[in-house]
């Protein structure tokens, strides 16, 4: 039998540890070694949409291109995808220092980084369900929908290098990401490509769930070893078009960064708080609507972010057939808006990071990017000019400091006397 050259045939031992993921639905399955979770999220969700039950074959189609065009979490493999130049966002080095369990070499040098940093958040598939996931508000980051919050690439865009990199270095206040500031430089490029990996990885999968859902016949393979050679060229050839699809959005992402004037230094600073509060109430703006009249986060407070979407969770019936696959879904939680009276910012406190949040939005949440008009548009025009995204943003940078942000002052007779 012919080996198709992007999806190696699997070994037995490789079958094994794939029919022990799929059949007994472990996540380590009946070796020491860890596995990749297959997404059945996913899967049940496309099932419903399709009214077509995903195959067993499917799910062994499904594990065994996964497995030749990704590897494993111990030994993972870099995508061969033709003209794409995949090496631009996954580079192999950092891929090995960053897989596998924990260790060191001989000199010193770590590897396992991302199950010694990351797995127990994020899960060692990147799904956001690792063991201490249920137990965090919000919950850790699922990397494989390709959905980044806080990036400055438009909506739908993914995030550069420089995103992930403040990520790491920065953490996200007011969450358990924590700063990774202390690793050295090259152990971080390597968590960043593993997490590009995952994503990648993820994102694919999902694309190929789709397309034996959607666009299959329910008779047709995902990829059949031992169809002719004409028939699985033409699979593997489809598969690299689902793939090189996913990758070639993250290279694109580097060129996609919003360019941001900086304001006008000399800008009277109390007109323009002034101005962006009358946005913050106005009907354009309509910040209050979610961020509420005080501004501390409970305009509506009912929503989903698009992770907790895919469960369904305002239909009981689909909610509770979501949550009996398993531990790893984890229950729903509404998203709540920002308390801007905290200064506390996720996505960053610079006034760049929150001039970001308002022009791009927030992906993968209700917070929608601004409708941005220019400076010359006609009276009248609907949208907020650059300026008045600025003004925005004075505004929301002043809100911690205005008296019903500060805590209630004890009056001196009821304050303890001190020795």
């Amino acid at each position: 039998m012919s080996r198709n050259p992007l999806i190696p045939v699997l070994s037995p031992s490789k079958l094994s540890r794939v029919a022990c993921l799929l059949l007994a639905g472990a996540v380590v399955g009946c070796t020491t070694k860890a596995e990749f979770s297959e997404n059945a999220v996913f899967i049940l969700k496309q099932e419903r949409e399709s009214k077509e039950e995903f195959s067993r074959q499917r799910h062994l189609d499904l594990a065994e291109v996964l497995a030749g065009m990704f590897g494993t979490p111990d030994e993972p493999n870099i995508p061969k995808l033709g003209d794409v130049e995949v090496s631009k966002v996954l580079d192999a080095t950092h891929l090995h220092v960053a897989s596998g369990p924990v260790s060191s070499d001989e000199r010193g040098r770590a590897r396992g980084l991302y199950r010694e940093h990351c797995a127990h958040c994020h899960g060692v598939t990147g799904d956001g369900a690792g063991p201490t996931a249920a137990f965090l508000n919000p919950y850790p980051r699922d990397y494989r929908m390709g959905i980044f919050k806080f990036k400055s690439t438009p909506k739908g865009g993914k995030p550069t290098h420089e995103d992930l990199q403040d990520i790491l270095i920065n953490g996200i206040p007011g969450t358990a990401m924590p700063s990774f500031k202390v690793l050295p430089n090259n152990e971080i490029e390597a968590l960043i490509s593993y997490v590009r990996y995952l994503s990648i990885r993820g994102e694919v999968e999902r694309s190929l769930v789709f397309l034996a859902t959607s666009e299959l016949d329910a008779e047709d393979r995902l990829f059949d070893p031992l169809a002719t050679s004409d028939v699985r060229s033409e699979q593997a050839s489809l598969i690299r078009e689902y793939a090189s699809e996913v990758v070639q959005k993250w290279i694109d992402a580097e060129s996609q960064a919003t360019p941001i004037e900086p304001p006008n230094p000399s800008r009277d600073l109390q007109a323009s708080i002034k101005h962006g509060r009358e946005l913050f109430y106005g009907p354009i703006a309509n910040c209050v609507k979610c961020h509420g009249d005080s501004a501390l986060g409970d305009g509506q407070k009912t929503d989903y972010d698009d992770w907790t979407k895919e469960l369904e969770p305002t239909n009981e019936e689909a909610l509770e057939e979501f949550l009996s696959l398993g531990s790893f879904v984890l229950a729903p939680r509404n998203i709540h808006p920002r308390n801007l009276r905290q200064g506390v910012y996720r996505g960053g406190r610079r006034p760049i990071d929150l001039f970001r949040r308002i022009h791009n939005g927030i992906d993968g949440t209700p917070m929608p990017g601004a409708l941005i008009i220019s400076d010359d548009a006609p009276a009248g025009t609907k949208g907020l000019t650059k300026s008045d995204l600025w003004s925005l943003v004075d505004y929301v940078r002043s809100l911690p400091y205005e008296s019903i942000s500060r805590p209630p002052v004890i009056e001196q007779g009821y304050q303890r006397s001190r020795m």
